[in-house]
């Protein structure tokens, strides 16, 4: 501890004068000045004495600091020597008490040290951030509550918080269910303006909250310049002290350290609509109230359709400044949107009129931006409730899992939907449970054993054809046959099946077929169409 700050800590009006070289040295122990410490004193030690045991001379590569205590003045040959502290008490000063106070100051200190030692441990641990408040709530023996500025739980630990009928035990119980600040508690915060004092205060605003009935403690996690959470510990088991309100700023530095290790909070995306983004995709079952009431703090107010647009870079995803450039290429497309990293992929949360939808010219930004940075880009099915996010997410990633797989077939030139591959996730699903091989039509089957025995190509016809539907033009074209050649196949084929191809039903099952065949490898087509063939 430094010499100035432990001297701080005596009795007040016990001082008489100071005279002291090195205010800022460092100071570990407190004793009585002897006979034999006098010969050889050590620098890190603040001693008590008398004048008379006052050595004479201490050597220069040596501190001294001493609290004389009978207000007799020092010998010239020590007062004033740039290596000597000393501090005079006043003439009836209780020595013992003086001597107490600095014993408490540095069992304080030490105390301190051992609470901050703790959270040091937490934080390097990985364990999260609510291990973190556990430690930190138990260390420091009061409740400790994490809450992101749209008043959502991030972290907590309410320790001993006995189980009774108190006011402060019922809102704590209600508010933990919900992971979310109540509303009644919500209006009293902003009636009494408690987010811009905090804001005001550089330290711990302390402040008797009504709704809790009892003092609190709040602090603004910063990062960069922007206010990510407030963390607020209760006085529950014992009052506040000094000790609690410097460990108490300690523990608001490590909560900051600890929020940065995820993704969202990059070099330049400290922003709440990407925290909120971030929880909604780690979230299984988002409650609908408190997620309106976090949109309602954040001002957002999307628009009645919502897509889920994920872009993926292959290898190790894209780095928090990559993804950051990408977003900014992407600006006319984000606008009514948030956006976040997650799982090293951009995930962007895109919100449209009905009148709208996913425009063309959103789809064009899309597909020219993967193009120039080499990503692919899965977009979810239309959904119309925020609380499915994480599921519209889930659609994007498998849009592009099996777009990948079937880009041998069909080209979507790096832009997936979900609407176009929701069949590869259900064959996926089923294959799991069942041999695939059982589902395809017979006729489909029969038709591969012929082709390989006779090496012919009539199941690569038949895709082709199917796949413009039935334009026996169209599918000559692809496959560069004259036209009669391609109405000879289809002659052969139709006989080999045992079916004329104009059923629905046929059809629909041999398009399964299909599938089917590619799923298992059985079938790849020759042929690389690109979906824009499909539709000309």
């Amino acid at each position: 501890m430094r010499l100035d700050e432990l001297l701080s800590r005596l009795p007040e009006e016990s001082v008489a004068s100071l005279s002291l070289a090195d205010p800022a040295c460092d100071v570990y122990n407190l004793s009585f000045l002897t006979n034999e410490a006098c010969q050889l004193p050590r620098g890190d030690v603040l001693y008590f004495t008398d004048s008379e045991l006052l050595p004479k001379q201490i050597p220069s590569s040596r501190h001294f600091s001493c609290v004389i205590v009978d207000g007799a003045p020092a010998p010239d040959t020590l007062a004033g020597q740039p290596n000597v502290n000393l501090c005079w008490l006043e003439q009836g000063a209780n020595l013992f008490a003086c001597y107490n106070a600095l014993q408490s100051a540095f069992l304080e200190d030490q105390r301190l040290m051992g609470i901050i030692r703790r959270l040091l441990a937490a934080h390097f641990s990985n364990q999260g951030l609510q291990y973190l408040i556990e430690e930190a709530a138990t260390a420091l023996g009061n409740p400790i509550v994490v809450v992101d500025p749209t008043y959502r739980y991030v972290a907590y630990h309410l320790g001993d918080l006995p189980e009774d009928d108190s006011q402060l035990a019922q809102v704590m119980r209600k508010e933990i269910a919900n992971e979310t600040v109540l509303d009644e508690a919500v209006a009293y915060i902003r009636d009494n303006h408690i987010d811009s004092e905090i804001a005001r205060n550089k330290g711990p605003y302390e402040h008797h909250n009504e709704i809790l009935d009892c003092n609190t403690m709040t602090i603004a996690v910063m990062v960069r310049g922007v206010c990510i959470a407030h963390v607020m510990m209760m006085e529950g088991a014992h009052p506040f002290g000094d000790l609690d309100r410097e460990a108490f700023v300690r523990l608001s530095r490590f909560v900051a350290q600890e929020m940065q290790k995820s993704e969202v909070w990059g070099p330049t995306s400290g922003e709440m609509g990407s925290y909120f983004l971030e929880n909604l995709l780690n979230d299984r079952s988002p409650s609908v109230a408190v997620t309106n009431r976090r949109m309602k703090a954040l001002n957002f107010h999307p628009k009645e359709l919502k897509y889920v647009v994920c872009l993926h870079a292959p290898g190790e995803g894209l780095s928090q400044v990559q993804a950051e450039h990408v977003a900014g290429q992407l600006r006319p497309v984000l606008h009514h949107a948030l956006y976040t990293r997650h799982h090293q992929h951009l995930v962007a949360l895109l919100s449209r009129d009905a009148d709208v939808g996913f425009s063309p010219s959103a789809e064009r930004k899309l597909r020219e931006v993967a193009a120039l940075n080499g990503l692919t880009v899965g977009v979810s099915n239309i959904f119309t409730s925020i609380v499915d996010t994480r599921k519209a997410y889930e659609q994007a990633r498998a849009a592009i899992r099996y777009g990948n797989m079937a880009s041998h077939a069909i080209a979507d030139d790096g832009l997936y939907r979900y609407c176009d591959y929701a069949y590869m996730h259900m064959l996926d699903i089923t294959g799991r449970r069942t041999d695939l091989l059982s589902l395809c039509h017979p006729a489909l089957l029969s038709l591969l054993e012929y082709d390989e025995e006779h090496n012919s190509e009539l199941l690569e016809t038949l895709f082709c054809y199917l796949q413009v539907a039935g334009s026996t033009a169209r599918a000559a074209e692809l496959l560069n046959l004259h036209k009669n050649t391609m109405l000879y196949r289809l002659g052969r084929i139709r006989k080999q099946l045992g079916m004329d191809l104009t059923s629905g039903e046929e059809l629909f099952m041999l398009q399964l077929g299909f599938r089917i065949l590619m799923n298992t490898g059985l079938f790849s087509p020759r042929l690389h169409l690109n979906r824009r063939d499909l539709s000309e």
